[in-house]
């Protein structure tokens, strides 16, 4: 059962219940103090080979340790464009890498559309460059794991206060240290890459879109590596996509067993859906957690509180 979210312009900046936090408890907009450190930047050629696309990443960090939060953007989209989550996540406690990657294109579910193998081949081969195919053929220096690893190397050498080397063992990730987290494209990556490791965590924000006409990628017909209770979904009821979404989540298991209310922020659901009015189908698309997103009077986000606990649960 998905549970709703009903924001009114009343309560933008009010927490709901959470863990025994009062109510009225506010969350702030983090301001450039929160994170010790920010910095962009880009990878450099592999084996003189350019990478492609080669925007630039996002990386900032708590104050103190904490698990690192790895975020995948939408087609077309790139890091910067989701600055206000990234930060949010940073003073929630997370190192936080904003990572480019090959998502340029159609969008894999209008390319799949009720194609099952295909969302799978497209996604494992944008992961690790492996199984190329008419519909993918990302080399493995320009997947997400081969961006990853440099990525991280790179913070490595340019922000040794940062620790991000705990991330590392050697040139392999401790994904159990790692939480994925994407918008639509990007989350469906993260919820992909979550199937075959078992991560900390991931968040899905309108995603996954890999679900058309009742058929659903591949890869979500067995168990993942990563459990249903450490994944979390958010999409806005108006999302041109939100019948794939939800048909996604249900194969996923992410199906909650609380009835539906007008909190704030509902717990025990791990599927998260807004009915707050924010504009057209691709609009409502972008609101759930791009920089678009709509504001309040004080310039806070009004999904903060929502992004606040959903980056809680797998903390």
């Amino acid at each position: 059962m998905v549970v709703s979210l009903v924001l009114c312009t009343a309560a933008l900046a009010v927490v709901g219940t959470i863990a025994g936090a009062p109510a009225s408890a506010s969350v702030e907009k983090p301001g450039a103090d929160d994170a010790a450190q920010i910095q962009t930047f880009r990878l450099p050629n592999s084996h003189g080979a350019p990478l492609v696309p080669n925007a630039d990443n996002y990386a900032t960090r708590a104050s103190t340790p904490g698990p690192l939060l790895v975020f995948l953007p939408a087609t077309g989209a790139v890091p910067a464009q989701y600055r206000e989550f990234l930060d949010t996540a940073a003073s929630s406690g997370y190192h936080v890498l904003g990572l480019d990657y090959r998502n340029l294109g159609r969008s894999v579910t209008e390319t799949c559309k009720a194609d099952a193998t295909c969302y799978t081949q497209i996604e494992r081969n944008r992961f690790d460059g492996s199984d190329p195919s008419r519909f993918s053929h990302v080399d493995p220096a320009n997947s997400v794991l081969g961006r990853l690893q440099e990525a991280l190397h790179y913070l490595s050498g340019h922000d040794k206060a940062g620790d991000w080397g705990q991330y590392l063992n050697g040139s392999h990730i401790r994904w159990g240290q790692i939480v994925l987290a994407g918008h639509s494209q990007g989350g469906g990556e993260s919820a992909f890459i979550s199937h075959v490791h078992k991560v900390r965590g991931v968040l899905m924000f309108s995603s996954p879109v890999a679900t058309f006409n009742g058929v659903s990628a591949s890869w979500m017909g067995s168990p993942g590596a990563t459990p249903p209770s450490r994944m979390y979904g958010f999409v806005n009821s108006n999302d041109l996509y939100v019948n794939r979404i939800l048909g996604s989540w249900t194969k996923l298991d992410l199906n909650g067993d609380v009835p539906p209310t007008s909190a704030l922020i509902p717990t025990g659901s791990h599927a998260l859906v807004s009915t707050l009015a924010v504009g057209n189908g691709e609009q409502s698309h972008f609101s759930s957690v791009a920089d678009s997103t709509p504001q309040t009077a004080l310039g806070n986000p009004r999904y903060l509180p929502v992004w606040t606990w959903m980056l809680k649960q797998v903390r």
